[in-house]
């Protein structure tokens, strides 16, 4: 692995312990001290409270509390003041605590206030009600449908239906970028008006122009051939040209077999697009024209190119020693070309920010649909921006169209997810929020769901505070597989650490740290 540190023990934002009541919740505590004025401190799940009590109380004990007052100091009553005379099982806690609130006496019941007191987590009677008759109904009376309902009244949200369903879609599901890969091709027969524009905007959700395609560095090497004596060393540890040749002959090779009619057809597929001046050009100019793309995806091309310098060896072993190369005793030239062409392998466009997408990206899926409808009843936004562009908002009104049973599941499915990330995405404790997104994006060829999470404050105005943050991203690369990048930031001071259960590339490193060094 390398990485500084394990991010389960890495260093985090400090936050604290706190929690927010609401009147009507219920909750299990044990009482730690007793006060003048019926004020009392007791703990739940760790953290430390203060609040007024409206009996006395026996330090050392649990109870049941419901909160009658939220506000200031809270104020509590005790729905089971003989609680310290029952038996220590805590089934018989609970099925006392079902009794007081007169919820319904089933075992299932009795199963979910179990699981809510071992947890303790705090409880409205109305969610727990709710929740129970959403289990009956789907037939989830069982240990998945329990700890949905525990995670939503964890996370807060509001207990219904559609929101479970929504939730349980997060859960062992496909990943975004596979659900509306997927809708999009199920929406290919179907030739409406609705259906192409979803179509249109899922194709710019997962094949965005930002992207490039990577050029191989083999072609790129061959490109600066009689220009750079590190590039021709290369080329010969590469095993595709031999040291001794005269670089003369090597492009008097090139143009004989470009010009070869046995060649013509390999010429043919690797310039498609100049045929009508490819004869003036040198061997430079046409290598530079030349689009392989790196990787397997331009293995094909690549071994069709050495063909025209009577290469003997294949594209699968040039790509091998390639990637033995930073682990090479390489001389001073071989170093420069080798950084030069790592720095410029990236899959982004210069023109359009990588960074920019990932924001159009969280609108083009309506993560944000319902605060857009608010701000359009507010006057604050047309009814085209909330419709335009934003993928729940289309699939909402798809599911009003009369599609085919396998088209209409996908639709449903898509949009059930969709929401169920919406309910994930934010969660508070006190000052302290945390956001979490999955996002589909595209390196290069290759697509992958990035899942960000962002933890701090907000500042006097309201707004999430950059200055004081921390972010990660989880996703998966073709190569390096899972990847943590854990971005810190204290007062504009950045820290960046990334793990990884790979080998630490040290030797590709040492080749790349003095260029960021430099930036």
């Amino acid at each position: 692995m390398f990485g500084i540190q394990n991010p389960s023990t890495s260093q985090k934002i400090k936050q604290p312990r706190s929690i927010a009541f609401t009147n009507g919740q219920i909750f299990q505590g044990r009482i730690t001290n007793l006060y003048p004025n019926d004020v009392a401190t007791l703990t739940m799940n760790g953290i430390q409270l203060t609040a007024r009590m409206e009996v006395a109380l026996t330090v050392g004990q649990r109870y049941w509390f419901e909160v009658k007052e939220a506000s200031g100091i809270p104020r509590l009553k005790i729905i089971d003041d003989n609680i310290k005379q029952r038996e220590s099982s805590a089934t018989t806690s609970t099925e006392r605590l079902r009794q007081q609130l007169d919820l319904p006496s089933t075992k299932s019941m009795s199963t979910l206030l179990r699981l809510l007191s071992r947890n303790q987590l705090p409880f409205l009677k109305e969610d727990v009600l709710k929740g129970y008759t959403i289990l009956r109904e789907l037939n989830q009376l069982n240990e998945r449908g329990y700890r949905t309902i525990m995670n939503m009244i964890k996370s807060s949200i509001h207990i219904s239906r559609e929101a479970f369903l929504s939730f349980q879609s997060m859960e062992k599901q496909p990943s975004l970028l596979a659900q509306i890969t997927k809708l999009y091709h199920s929406l290919e027969p179907i030739n409406t008006p609705a259906s192409k524009e979803v179509r249109l905007l899922i194709e710019n959700i997962i094949k965005p122009n930002y992207t490039q395609i990577i050029q191989s560095p083999i072609t790129q090497l061959l490109a600066k051939l009689g220009e750079n004596e590190g590039a021709r060393q290369l080329l010969s540890r590469l095993g595709i040209l031999k040291r001794e040749t005269p670089i003369q002959e090597i492009f008097q090779t090139f143009e004989r077999n470009f010009k070869n009619p046995t060649y013509r057809e390999i010429v043919e597929k690797l310039w498609p697009e100049t045929s009508t001046n490819r004869d003036l050009l040198n061997m430079n100019q046409l290598i530079r024209k030349v689009n392989i793309a790196a990787g397997k995806q331009g293995m094909g091309q690549l071994q069709q190119l050495l063909q025209l310098f009577h290469s003997p060896i294949r594209a699968e072993e040039v790509y091998a020693k390639w990637l033995q190369l930073p682990q090479a005793s390489l001389s001073q030239e071989e170093k420069n070309v080798l950084q030069t062409i790592l720095m410029t392998a990236t899959p982004f466009n210069i023109q359009e920010a990588p960074g920019l997408h990932l924001k159009n990206l969280f609108l083009m899926l309506g993560l944000q649909y319902e605060n857009d409808l608010a701000s359009f009843f507010q006057g604050d936004l047309g009814q085209e921006s909330i419709h335009s562009n934003r993928l729940k908002a289309l699939l909402m009104m798809l599911t009003q169209h009369d599609l085919p049973e396998n088209v209409s599941v996908q639709v449903k499915q898509s949009l059930v997810r969709l929401t169920g990330q919406q309910l994930l995405m934010h969660e508070q404790s006190g000052a302290f929020h945390q956001y979490l997104y999955q996002l589909p994006i595209v390196l290069g060829t290759y697509s992958t769901d990035l899942t960000l999470k962002w933890e701090g404050k907000k500042d006097d105005e309201g707004k999430l505070d950059p200055k004081y943050c921390r972010v990660l991203f989880y996703l998966t690369l073709a190569h390096l597989r899972e990847i943590i990048i854990d971005v810190h930031i204290q007062n504009r001071i950045v820290q960046i650490d990334i793990y990884n259960d790979k080998e630490r590339p040290d030797a590709l490193l040492s080749l790349l740290l003095p260029l960021l060094d430099k930036l």
